[in-house]
This record gives structure tokens, C-alpha cells and sequence, in this order.
């Protein structure tokens, strides 16, 4: 947050009081704030960065969440509960994470989060074409898991989309997950980089590689 705008957001924390843009009349604001960060605002105060008195003012009742690497224990209970939304959204009720599946899903280190954990379910749920999905569905997870066994990089020296031992190379799994998605919003690009969890400039580079247009 940039000074002038801490130094806004104070005054209206200590005077309970803002304008719209624009406006010229003074408007009550009888609210509760919940500020959430992932910086370390201490050494952000010591190097000037943020307001030491608009810190206190935020920091009532703190509240530490840890990132998920140290609270293995709730990353199946959240992995289950992010499959039910996505059931829903797919229309496919009995998808479910196979034993080994959640086991590479507690060892991941998820340096994204549950955010990280949601599009890698929902990749998943797109590359399974039956109701479980393996760890042969969540290649790459947790952004420093090992690549499940008989999925290797394309290489110049195989035909492509197939790997030396006739398995689906990255290339052509990603492919098809972007195909996949697409179809599951009606050819919607914002929506289709949403589920693939990957930004729209990148979803349209990699729609000109894979020739889909």
C-alpha cells in the first residue's frame, strides 16, 4: 500500500469517517476491519515502508495463519473440500482423490497456498477422464513435487505428444487440458485461464503454440 494511501486509510480508521471519489460530502463508516497480509509489516515499519501508527491501529487482535507446508494435517480435509466445489462446477459428483493422490498431496511443499491446492485439483479434475483422480493427474503439484513416473518433457528426437515409452509427453497433456477446459466453459478464454489457473496473455500464447486458435 503506497504512504499517501496508508495515510488515507488512517484517517478513516481514527475518524470513522471517508468521501467517495468524486464526492464532496463527508460519509459515516461504522465497519469492522480485517487487514490481511503476507509481508512482515515490522520490517517493512523499520525500513519506513508502512506506518507504524496505522499498524497498531490494524493490529488489534492479530491472527497468524501458517502457510500451508507447516499444516500438513489440514491439507487432505481442504483438498476434499475444494473437490466438492469443483464437483459441482464440473457436474461430475463422484470424482475422488485416489489414497496415493492425497499422499502426494500432503508431502507437496504448496508454496502458493490453498490457492495453489485449488488449481491443482481443478487441472486434475480436467486431465481425468473418469471419476478418480491419481497422481498421474497432478504432475508438477505443489510446485516442487517429483513428475509422476511415464510423463516426460517433449523432445525433438520423438514424434510429438508421445514420449519414448509411448506415454503422453507434457506438451500433449497440457494441450489437451486447455481443449478440455474451453469445452467446459463454451470456449470462454477468461474463464478457461481461470480453471487452468494461469493468466489470459498466457492462455492465448499457448493456444497460438498448440495451433487451437
Amino acid at each position: 500500500m503506497k504512504p499517501d494511501l496508508q495515510a488515507k486509510l488512517l484517517r478513516v480508521l481514527q475518524e470513522r469517517r471517508f468521501e467517495r471519489v468524486g464526492g464532496g460530502r463527508g460519509l459515516d463508516a461504522d465497519v469492522r476491519w480485517i487487514a490481511a497480509t503476507n509481508r512482515n509489516l515490522e520490517d517493512f515499519m523499520r525500513e519506513g515502508r508502512f506506518r507504524e501508527d496505522l499498524y497498531h491501529r490494524l493490529a488489534v487482535f492479530p491472527i497468524h495463519l501458517p502457510p500451508l507446508r507447516e499444516r500438513r494435517e489440514d491439507i487432505v480435509p481442504l483438498a476434499r473440500t475444494l473437490l466438492e466445489r469443483i464437483r459441482r462446477e464440473l457436474k461430475r459428483p463422484r470424482l475422488a482423490l485416489t489414497a496415493d493422490a492425497e499422499a502426494a498431496l500432503s508431502a507437496a511443499p504448496w508454496s502458493g497456498n490453498v490457492r495453489q491446492l485449488a488449481n491443482a485439483l481443478e487441472r486434475a479434475a480436467i486431465l481425468a477422464d473418469g471419476e478418480a483422480l491419481g497422481i498421474e493427474h497432478l504432475d508438477g503439484i505443489g510446485g516442487g513435487a517429483p513428475r509422476p513416473a511415464g510423463v516426460r518433457p517433449a523432445s525433438d528426437e520423438r514424434a510429438p505428444g508421445t514420449a519414448v515409452d509411448g506415454s503422453l509427453t507434457l506438451d500433449a497433456l497440457e494441450r489437451d487440458a486447455i481443449v478440455r477446459a474451453l469445452a467446459a466453459v463454451d470456449g470462454n478464454r477468461r474463464l478457461a485461464a481461470e480453471r487452468l489457473g494461469i493468466g489470459l496473455r498466457t492462455l492465448y500464447d499457448k493456444l497460438k503454440r498448440y495451433d487451437l486458435g
